[in-house]
């Protein structure tokens, strides 16, 4: 819904080529954990965006993003994303801490911890590290933080 809404903003405004270009590479690991089919299709529309008339460009971004979103991110696509960002950090961590990490995606393949682990831990060593790119990554923070919608409040 927050990813659609974005798009819907973007491609309402007076946007350039290279501000689609930043949309697609702040949404690159949402959409690889949707549809890596999808997430190839639309970084060859991206790569054309200079090139191409911006009413069909932004036609064919908008339906194959909403399409690529409709596809069930899985916990195998959780898995690689994760193992991707991990990649983007690991030279800057210790053995202990990349460790940690890979302990915590392992145990959420296996189904022993919620997604909400690992992201956590590769986006607080990707803070603490100052790797930029992933902290510009909507999949570590799909919706503003301030709505609460990861804390899981439990009633007593």
């Amino acid at each position: 819904m927050f990813a659609h809404a974005r798009l819907r903003a973007l491609l309402s405004g007076d946007w350039r080529p290279k501000d689609l270009v930043e949309f697609h590479a702040r949404h690159k690991l949402q959409i690889m954990a949707h549809s890596p089919d999808a997430y190839r299709s639309l970084g060859k529309t991206v790569a054309q965006a200079g090139a191409r008339e911006r009413t069909e460009l932004a036609r064919e971004y908008r339906e194959g993003f909403q399409t690529a979103l409709t596809h069930r991110a899985t916990p195998g696509r959780h898995v690689n994303v994760l193992q991707h960002v991990f990649g983007m950090v690991s030279d800057h961590l210790d053995d202990a801490r990349r460790h940690d990490i890979l302990e915590a995606i392992m145990s959420y393949r296996q189904g022993l911890v919620p997604l909400t682990l690992p992201v956590a831990l590769v986006r607080h060593h990707c803070a603490a590290e100052g790797v930029a790119w992933a902290r510009e990554q909507t999949y570590l923070a799909p919706f503003p933080a301030d709505l609460g919608l990861r804390n899981g409040l439990v009633k007593r």
